[in-house]
């Protein structure tokens, strides 16, 4: 990691997603996990301050199970981490449930 490069870290399962969200955040120092647990691994790794992620990750990407336990292990280990929760899952109950279990903000795909 550069010094004038904050780390971000992005937690999408889509490459080409990946790569958009890549070129968005070109100020930042980007970091990619496709599901749970890389995305844990690289948060122990890099500590970024901030996460954006999908809640339907692998191996169920239909489903927001593994998306919400990834927020709830992101909080554990590093509680003052901002999560942004970007996501096709849009439904009222999945946005009230992250915003619940500490997600900064929950956003829905497309954008």
């Amino acid at each position: 990691m550069t010094e004038a490069r904050k780390p971000l870290l992005i937690v999408e399962d889509d490459q080409a997603l990946q790569k958009q969200m890549q070129w968005a955040f070109d100020q930042y120092e980007t970091i990619v996990a496709t599901d749970r647990e890389s995305a844990i691994a690289q948060l122990r790794r890099y500590e970024p301050a901030v996460v954006t992620m999908d809640l339907g990750l692998p191996p169920s990407p239909d489903d927001p199970t593994e998306g919400l336990r990834l927020l709830e292990e992101i909080h554990a280990l590093a509680p003052d981490t901002k999560v942004v929760v970007l996501t096709g899952q849009n439904d009222r109950a999945n946005a009230i449930r992250t915003i619940a279990l500490g997600a900064h903000d929950f956003c829905t795909k497309p954008f």
